[in-house]
């Protein structure tokens, strides 16, 4: 019952996430100007659509309550988010 709930929570909070992403791939948001820059633009655009399908696959794994497959899930969720910080961090501001 635990896990249903966290992974309802984990799933709501990567769709949240992917649509945040996507939805400002064209506008600016907190210190980051995607209009300017087009790398930044297509970071957003595959970064939110990658959120969103593991928003999906989690809801799926959930709704299977299959063990394996949401660990599968929250492992490929935890790096896509790494990963993202990572590349995110190119377009802080200096100084």
């Amino acid at each position: 019952m635990a896990i249903t709930i966290l992974m309802i929570c984990y799933t709501l909070l990567a769709l949240g996430i992917g649509w945040y992403f996507y939805s400002h791939r064209n506008r600016s948001f907190l210190v980051f100007h995607p209009e300017e820059s087009a790398p930044l633009s297509r970071v957003l655009s595959v970064g939110g659509i990658l959120m969103i399908l593991i928003g999906i696959v989690a809801a799926v794994a959930t709704i299977m309550n299959n063990t394996i497959f949401i660990s599968g899930v929250l492992l490929v969720g935890v790096i896509v988010v790494i990963t993202l910080q990572l590349v995110l961090a190119h377009w802080l501001p200096k100084g």
